[in-house]
């Protein structure tokens, strides 16, 4: 399969500690997992899932997601983790505002017509990690989040679940099994992107194994 993983800077990869780039980030650890699959990387730092922002241009996901579907083409598995960056405090989202923002790339990304001779690919939602709570502290990014993106953060998963289903997307939370580093309480850790790619591996495995009894 060619599978796109269509996320932030947790899918980019971003050190918590130095802010730079794990080798090891959670699509390269999935390439491990799934060699006999394609596993294609697109992650953006500050990229949010449909809000621009002032401070950094180019960050809107849904503003640039037909391009990429289209540079990347043809596509077996779209892998979507978005949602951190909406937490920001400018934009005071609630779970339900951000969880239509996860509906509106979906619509995106099943659009018939952006694939012309292809299949439309599966579209596999990972709501992101939580908030740590050093994000109300010593974090280097408190200034962008407070106390309401801190709690709206555990609620995000329930209504991006029910989008998911609306919509007949897989779905998967990433706080089941994985979280934010204390350094910045907003990155994974190496350890933590490592949880995360066994997850969805042992997920697109079972996935792989359900379409093949159809």
């Amino acid at each position: 399969m060619r599978i796109l993983c269509y996320g932030d800077s947790n899918t980019w990869g971003y050190d918590p500690t130095s802010g730079m780039r794990f080798a090891h980030r959670w699509p390269k650890v999935l390439a491990q997992q799934l060699p006999q699959d394609e596993i294609i990387e697109e992650g953006l730092n500050g990229r949010t899932l449909v809000h621009e922002d002032p401070y950094g241009k180019g960050r809107c996901g849904s503003a640039v997601l037909e391009m990429l579907l289209r540079t990347h083409q043809p596509l077996d598995l779209i892998i979507m983790m978005l949602g951190t960056n909406d937490l920001k405090t400018m934009y005071h989202l609630n779970a339900e505002m951000i969880a239509k923002g996860v509906r509106e790339n979906i619509k995106i990304m099943q659009n018939p017509f952006l694939y012309e001779r292809y299949a439309i690919p599966k579209i596999l939602v990972v709501s992101p990690i939580a908030l740590g709570e050093t994000i109300l502290t010593t974090s280097p990014w408190a200034g962008e989040f407070h106390e309401r993106s801190y709690q709206v953060a555990r609620h995000m998963a329930k209504p991006i679940q029910e989008i998911c289903a609306q919509y007949h997307c897989y779905f998967f939370d990433a706080a089941s099994v994985a979280c934010a580093s204390k350094a910045d309480g907003v990155h994974m850790d190496e350890e933590n992107h490592r949880k995360l790619a066994y997850a969805l591996a042992k997920e697109i495995r079972k996935m792989q194994k359900d379409h093949e009894k159809v």
